[in-house]
């Protein structure tokens, strides 16, 4: 896995999700637990997000740890959907870039996966994501 710690924006974002959907099957992103100042509402907030790909989620899992962090205490929520072409819009539609997955608006830490593998792993809080070699390379081709 590459460390990068450049942006991917506009263009490049959305050229970047089209090539993830075509190797990943699912993606996830994080809603710490600890950023929220009343969890109900936020959780409210997330499934009005994400209302219209509410039928491609997988699981919402509690957990500790994830790809990029590892929380010294409490716990968040990630959130596991199916990679398709309604949540590859979705992905496209929500944001203009990988980091801009930390705003008030949206969640953080976008996650993809081929099955168990992860192929591509944001940390939004710190600027930096973990990418498959094979995959960034084609993105730096196209």
């Amino acid at each position: 896995m590459l460390r990068i710690t450049e942006n991917v924006k506009g263009k490049s974002y959305k050229q970047l999700i089209n090539l993830l959907a075509k190797h990943c099957n699912r993606f996830a992103f994080v809603e710490n637990r600890q950023m929220m100042e009343n969890e109900e509402e936020r959780l409210a907030y997330i499934d009005n997000l994400t209302v219209d790909i509410k039928g491609h989620l997988l699981e919402r899992k509690i957990q500790r740890k994830w790809e990029t962090t590892k929380l010294s205490g409490g716990t968040a929520y990630v959130f596991y959907f199916q990679l398709n072409n309604a949540t590859r819009q979705f992905l496209k539609k929500r944001s203009n870039s990988l980091f801009d997955w930390i705003s008030p608006e949206l969640p953080e830490d976008l996650m993809f996966y081929q099955n168990d593998k992860c192929i591509l792993a944001v940390c939004s809080h710190e600027g930096f994501f973990m990418v498959d070699e094979t995959i960034w390379d084609s993105f730096l081709l196209s």
